[in-house]
This record gives C-alpha cells, sequence and structure tokens, in this order.
C-alpha cells in the first residue's frame, strides 16, 4: 500500500513538474494569445484619438474612433515557429475601415523574445493567412490589384508559402 501511494505522488509530482522546455501546452498558447492580443490592442490605440473599445459574442475587437476603426479577431490567431528559435511566435491580423470601406490589411509579427513576445514587424497586404506550421507561412493572395473589379474572385487567387528570414517574409518557391 505504502509502495502504491509512493508512485502514485511521484508520478503525480513529477507530470505536474515543467522544465521550460516545451511552451506548446494549452494553457501557454492561451497565455501568448492573450498577450498578443494586447500587443496588437496596443499597436491600433496609437494610431486613433478618443478610441472605444467593443467586443463582440464571438470574441472579435472593434476598436475604432469616429473616423477609423480596427478589428482584430483572436480566433484567427495563428501560433507556431516563425524564428530559427524554439519559442512560439504569433501572427495575427488587424483590418483597418474608414467608414464604411476597407482601408487596410496589416499582419502584425509578433516574435518570443527571451520569454517575452514583441512586435517586431507589421506588414501590410492583402493576403489571408491560412496556416503557420514548421516555420512556414501559408497565405492566399489576390493575383489582381485591389481597383480591379476581379479583386474577390474566388479563381484569381493563390496559395503561397513564406518563411521569416531576417526580418522578411521570402516567398518560398
Amino acid at each position: 500500500m505504502r509502495v502504491k501511494t509512493l508512485i502514485f505522488i511521484s508520478l503525480a509530482f513529477f507530470t505536474s513538474c515543467n522544465n521550460g522546455e516545451s511552451d506548446n501546452t494549452e494553457r501557454s498558447l492561451t497565455k501568448m494569445k492573450e498577450k498578443v492580443v494586447s500587443i496588437s490592442e496596443d499597436y491600433v490605440k496609437e494610431t486613433l484619438k478618443n478610441r472605444k473599445k467593443s467586443v463582440s459574442l464571438n470574441g472579435t475587437i472593434t476598436i475604432g474612433d469616429s473616423l477609423k476603426r480596427y478589428i482584430i479577431d483572436p480566433a484567427k490567431i495563428f501560433t507556431g515557429y516563425i524564428d530559427d528559435d524554439l519559442t512560439t511566435d504569433a501572427i495575427v491580423t488587424v483590418i483597418s475601415f474608414k467608414g464604411d470601406y476597407l482601408d487596410l490589411i496589416e499582419h502584425l509579427i509578433i516574435l518570443n523574445t527571451n520569454g517575452k513576445p514583441m512586435l517586431i514587424r507589421s506588414i501590410e497586404s492583402d493576403m489571408t493567412i491560412l496556416k503557420l506550421e514548421n516555420r512556414i507561412i501559408t497565405a492566399e493572395l489576390p493575383t489582381r490589384p485591389r481597383s480591379s473589379p476581379l479583386f474577390y474572385c474566388s479563381s484569381c487567387r493563390e496559395i503561397v508559402n513564406y518563411e521569416y528570414e531576417n526580418g522578411e517574409l521570402i516567398r518560398k518557391k
């Protein structure tokens, strides 16, 4: 009986210990996404005066003033490895509107540096991030300019893979 109790307590102790080698547990990913949302909100708030924030029932965050509004969808935050280290990084898409018209789509690259997520760069692009896996960012790009009537054509899109190298997204062949 004592041996079984000792084994049970030992197993409980060892399985509860985390030596920091892996940061991909569900709890740490949730914390990472919360930090990423906070960083994204701070980035957006810098450009607005008299801003108001609202959160929809599905969690989408809207921050705006009388002229411009930004939309951050936490469900579309992609986490994984972007740079060369073994810490979880993130990409979040921020969409801005002037009035009712789409103004700008930005993708914020947030790298986990020394255990702290930091906004490294913002990329302005009409691409839609599809996934982040094995340091490869897969995105869907329109093949026509925004001014073209074929911009929203579903067959006028291409799937492209990018890799983050030296602060730039490099298109993979």
